[in-house]
């Protein structure tokens, strides 16, 4: 069986925060074979020695021993750019063809063309000028990998057709340990008010919008509603078109924007809150929702567009999913102010949430680097 190759991934956000989590579950397995760390900058190297003591840490120059056979794990895709991980990438498909001594393995916890699309339509025309290698490039990089590891059913189809290619595997995303236990509780105002809460990106394809003015058509006088938003507010052309929405429907106190939150005030806010709700129109997975399952005391309220609705259906489960339309969220929203839900849904949710941990998902990786290595 092949060496791994595990490309490390250093930055902030999901996907990156998800490379890592998911390494940590492997190193935990009893492995028959080596693996090796690739980091972004060669000055990380230093570090992950201290961190993984026992872990060697891979150069490019290892990809010219033709005596070994290496699987090159990508957590999060290799974007065309360039830099070092794009280099590991054509390498490593350089060793492949020529040699015959790489197989790849990619992650994508998206679709490059679909984030364009949406980048494009929203008028970030720089942020796509940037991505254009990306772009054009995608389709080559995945007909030339061995697997590729998508984390729902529902962006295993949108490759499938898109791309035309089937080497694709399904594995979800999972929660660390830190979401499971008890959290602080935050003394927001309950008297005769609904606490509604949301949180990841403001961006067009979280729906946020969408959310917003769905969210002022169930205002009313009996019933108080509070909406509170947490998330990077990087984009900032959006996160204005939202506060001034709120300002024209009249709405801007009832909604709090939180901006970024650290992880134990996050859990806080979940854990305090009535409900959470995500209206994505475009979401390959969500940790968010799945963070949410393992924490809301009440219904957490989520878009049938999202990849672990995939999971939630697989699994048995009847949870409130809703079509990501003004009136699909705004019917959803009415189960709240009408208190038309099950009582015990927290406790389904957080069930299920607790099938989804790194330790269970890394058993997956396990065996796909037993295939792709025993392969020819």
């Amino acid at each position: 069986m092949a060496d791994v190759v595990y490309y490390y991934p250093t930055k902030n956000g999901a996907p990156s925060e998800v490379g890592r989590n998911l390494f940590l579950g492997i190193l935990n397995k009893k492995l028959p074979i080596k693996i090796s760390l690739f980091s972004q900058y060669k000055k990380e190297d230093s570090n992950l020695k201290k961190i993984y003591a026992n872990v060697g840490i891979f150069s490019l120059s290892n990809l010219l021993r033709l005596d070994k056979n290496y699987i090159v794990h990508f957590s999060v895709e290799p974007i065309a750019f360039p830099n070092r991980k794009f280099l590991l990438y054509l390498l490593s498909t350089f060793n492949k063809k020529i040699f015959g001594k790489s197989k790849l393995i990619i992650n994508y916890h998206g679709d490059p063309r679909t984030e364009f699309e949406i980048k494009f339509n929203n008028g970030n025309y720089l942020t796509c000028l940037l991505q254009l290698p990306d772009y054009f490039l995608t389709p080559f990089i995945l007909k030339n990998s061995d697997s590729i590891v998508v984390n729902s059913y529902l962006m295993r189809e949108l490759f499938h057709s898109r791309y035309n290619i089937s080497n694709l595997f399904v594995i979800p995303n999972a929660l660390d340990d830190s979401w499971r236990g008890e959290n602080k509780l935050l003394d927001l105002n309950k008297k005769n008010t609904i606490n509604l809460f949301f949180h990841g990106r403001l961006a067009p394809e979280k729906g946020v919008d969408l959310l917003i003015k769905a969210f002022s058509y169930n205002l009313r006088k009996e019933v108080q509603l509070k909406l509170y938003l947490a998330g990077s507010q990087r984009d900032k052309k959006y996160t204005t078109y939202l506060k001034n929405l709120c300002t024209e429907l009249g709405i801007e106190e009832n909604v709090i924007f939180l901006g970024s939150l650290p992880i134990s005030l996050l859990k806080s806010y979940l854990s305090s809150v009535d409900a959470a709700i995500y209206p994505s129109v475009y979401e390959p997975f969500s940790l968010a929702i799945l963070e949410a399952f393992s924490t809301v005391n009440g219904p957490v309220l989520y878009s049938s567009k999202s990849g672990i609705h995939d999971f939630v259906i697989k699994e048995g489960y009847n949870f409130y999913s809703f079509e990501p339309s003004i009136e699909g969220i705004s019917n959803s929203i009415k189960i709240l102010t009408e208190q038309d839900y099950d009582e015990t849904i927290s406790y389904k949710q957080k069930e299920f949430a607790a099938m989804y941990s790194w330790d269970k998902i890394a058993d997956k990786y396990v065996e796909l680097y037993t295939e792709i290595g025993r392969a020819p």
